[in-house]
């Protein structure tokens, strides 16, 4: 050990805090909040009303009239309910952070939190909410009789419907009325939430900040040498050039006037799907992974757009991904000439974020002219792929007869078994029908189990459903039996093509009679999709052509083989290598950690 560094609960003013000027104590940077502003709950709701600035009761008011309310969660809630909650909760406070300035966690950080203090009921997650929709948001936890509120946030229309000061307002009357003594309103980051902040009224606080003391000289002044590394590192990223400043013809980031023609490029060419959507940053910002938009322009016109996936390493540098992308017409002459260009432009954005490469993987066919242009314009070319490598297209003919004439036998027979056995189908397109995607999640995840395969979250569905249904791009295809749901599947839609991402089914019990409701359900997918307008329908993902029966995805794939449709392999991955240095030990790295032990 070489330094132990405290921050005690004690005011400057406090005479405990002159121990601290000892020379033994060194002052050192604070990480939690040193000033905040205290609220004592001991004082009736009248005087704490009173205790509100003029403008702050006015707001609150004015709040309750336009019909918000609020809603408080606590340990006693279901899982169910609070994975939902911390979802909204997050994608509230990122955007409140690239508003106000301040940085925030990834969704796992504050879940974690969550599950840490709630056994002990030492957490609170309050929402004001208008027509269903959360607009602000307070995360709050508690000890003793104090409570805390370290996390909070409201949208922009939170912010026009003043749904922030009622939210604060009524978790003030909350723990009053649970009978906590003090109410910590936890630091001012910025000038504008500290005014925010008094308006509420409380005593400000001081506390004495935080204090080294030094264990080991020697092993105190490596560590210091490191800390101070990391924030020379720190301050040169924040010195480099803005992102409006990437200087390659017609390549910049996108803006949200952009997002028409994004998603028009996006539906009108074969080389752009979901995962360059723009409902999927949703499911980015879930994953950690928040998502930077590019466009490349020509005569005002977009021909190209990029989505990476930004995923932040060891002191302060990052790594980008770019799913199934960039988009853009591969068969265009100018092809070439464009791709360069968006890689000179990423090259540029990704070292401007110093980051250490950026993954590219395309969705062009392998052994194609397209396929060749990575190899040409200065990627390295790698084996692994981070999207499934291979799928079945299947081209959705219009009609029923000719297109069940492309199936196999045994998959025309199990479709016609199960409307024979009484398997009906439903097609859910509501974006507030939650209990579907609940429904999805759970057939999906027993059907992985089944395989042993990573169990994907409910947030994760819920974060696509949401960023995806609104806009007509998602449908939940279900298959019962009377009652019991069997089968469902999720489709997206990106223009002509159709996307079957998702899907889940119950077996049916031993000696049981076969039903083929997992058949029925994908018969209902192809028809939806092409009354949708698709005319492609991606099985997305299979094994290799050579795999044999003991290959992992060998039951899905023979599965999704009985539909038909043409097997395509993808044209692989290639890194944008930003920093040769950083890359090539990383690269080592990886190595040595795939080695036999």
């Amino acid at each position: 050990m070489a330094t132990v560094r405290i921050e005690p609960e004690i005011t400057s003013s406090s005479p405990v805090a002159a121990r601290f000027q000892a020379s033994f104590w060194r002052r050192a940077p604070a990480n939690q909040p040193v000033k905040t502003r205290l609220i004592d709950l001991s004082h009736s709701e009248d005087d704490l009303h009173t205790n509100l600035r003029k403008k702050h009761r006015q707001y609150i008011a004015k709040a309750e009239r336009a019909g918000l309310t609020v809603e408080r969660l606590d340990s006693a809630t279901d899982e169910e309910t609070i994975a939902s909650a911390l979802a909204d909760f997050h994608r509230i406070l990122i955007g409140t952070g690239e508003r106000a300035g301040f940085n925030t966690r990834p969704l796992g950080y504050y879940r974690d939190a969550w599950r840490a203090m709630a056994p002990a009921n030492h957490v609170r997650l309050y929402f004001a909410s208008r027509d269903g929709s959360r607009l602000a948001t307070l995360f709050h936890v508690t000890c003793g009789d104090h409570a805390a509120e370290l996390y909070g946030g409201a949208t922009s229309e939170g912010t026009d419907t003043h749904a922030n000061y009622l939210v604060k307002w009524a978790a003030i009357l909350g723990f009053k009325e649970e009978g906590f003594a003090t109410y910590d309103l936890w630091g001012e980051p910025t000038a504008g939430i500290a005014q925010f902040k008094e308006g509420f009224g409380g005593e400000p606080i001081e506390l004495v900040g935080a204090r080294d003391l030094v264990v080991n000289r020697a092993g105190d002044l490596v560590v210091r040498t490191a800390l101070a590394a990391r924030d020379q590192l720190t301050r040169s990223r924040r010195a480099a050039p803005p992102r409006s400043a990437i200087s390659v013809e017609g390549f910049r980031e996108a803006t949200e006037t952009d997002g028409a023609a994004w998603q028009a490029l996006l539906e009108r060419l074969p080389s752009g799907d979901v995962l360059h959507d723009s409902g999927w940053a949703a499911v980015a910002d879930l994953d950690g992974t928040p998502a930077r938009r590019f466009v490349l322009e020509e005569n005002n016109e977009l021909v190209a757009i990029c989505s990476a996936q930004v995923r932040r390493t060891a002191l302060g540098r990052s790594f980008w991904y770019v799913p199934h992308g960039p988009v853009l017409d591969y068969d265009h002459p100018d092809a070439f000439q464009r791709l360069q260009r968006v890689i000179d432009g990423l090259r540029a954005a990704a070292k401007a974020d110093r980051a250490i490469a950026v993954r590219i993987e395309p969705r062009v066919e392998r052994d194609t002219p397209a396929s060749t242009l990575f190899d040409k314009v200065g990627l390295h070319r790698v084996d692994a792929t981070l999207q499934t490598p291979d799928t079945r297209l299947v081209d959705l003919l219009p009609d029923d007869d000719a297109l069940l004439a492309t199936f196999d036998k045994d998959t025309r027979y199990a479709i016609r078994r199960a409307e024979r056995e009484g398997v009906t189908t439903a097609v859910i397109d509501d974006p507030n029908d939650d209990q579907a995607v609940i429904d999805l999640h759970a057939l999906v995840t027993e059907t992985l189990d089944r395989a042993n395969y990573r169990l994907p979250s409910l947030e994760r569905y819920r974060a696509i459903w949401r960023g995806l249904a609104p806009a007509g791009r998602a449908r939940i295809i279900q298959a019962r039996h009377g009652d019991v749901l069997e089968a469902s599947g999720l489709l997206i839609l990106e223009g002509d093509r159709s996307i079957y991402l998702y899907a889940g089914s119950i077996r049916e019990a031993k000696g049981e009679t076969k039903r083929f409701p997992s058949y029925a359900a994908q018969w209902q997918i192809m028809r939806t999709a092409r009354e949708m307008g698709s005319k492609t329908h991606d099985l997305w993902g299979v094994a290799p052509q050579d795999a044999g029966p003991d290959h992992p995805w060998s039951g899905y794939s023979l599965f999704k083989k009985g539909f038909d449709g043409r097997f395509v392999s993808w044209a692989g991955s290639w890194d944008l290598i930003v920093d040769p240095i950083l890359y090539g030990l990383r690269d080592f790295a990886s190595i040595l950690r795939r080695r036999d032990p």
